[in-house]
């Protein structure tokens, strides 16, 4: 992580870190004042949403502690499509998880463009469905 002391972090580099389940840099980042509703693009999706996609916990957590927007909905990379709450992310994500086996999750994933690298890792991981449920929750108890 590249910071110059006593400048805010900038909103690409606390992106950056949530899009590649980077907890550390994440907590670093919102502790230095990063802006807890970071997006990719006016319209795009926020932190929160990465965090939510990706199933982690912690990081929701953190983003939601430091006054991340629950109800805030946006599309991946401000594409025209629907936008979506985080919550929405994580209910869809939690289904993914309980219905299609560990083994074949890479595979239906990659086929539907879905390639990124954390997203993969996560939703292969044998408790993914337990951390799904966790943020679905955590956002469930806070979006309106």
């Amino acid at each position: 992580m590249i910071s110059i002391s006593g400048c805010k972090p900038s909103p690409a580099s606390l992106m950056t870190a949530v899009k590649t389940d980077n907890t550390e840099d994440a907590k670093s980042l919102i502790g230095k004042g990063a802006d807890a509703n970071s997006r990719t693009s006016p319209n795009g999706w926020s932190a929160l949403h990465y965090a939510a996609r990706n199933g982690n916990v912690e990081i929701v957590q953190l983003l939601l502690k430091s006054g991340a927007d629950p109800n805030y909905a946006g599309s991946m990379d401000g594409q025209p499509n629907a936008p979506l709450k985080p919550l929405v992310l994580a209910q869809v994500s939690l289904e993914i998880v309980t219905q299609i086996p560990p083994s074949q999750i890479e595979e239906k994933l990659r086929a539907n463009g879905l390639d990124d690298p954390a997203l993969v890792k996560s939703m292969k991981d044998p408790k993914a469905g337990n951390r799904y449920q966790k943020i679905v929750e955590l956002l469930a108890a806070v979006t309106k």
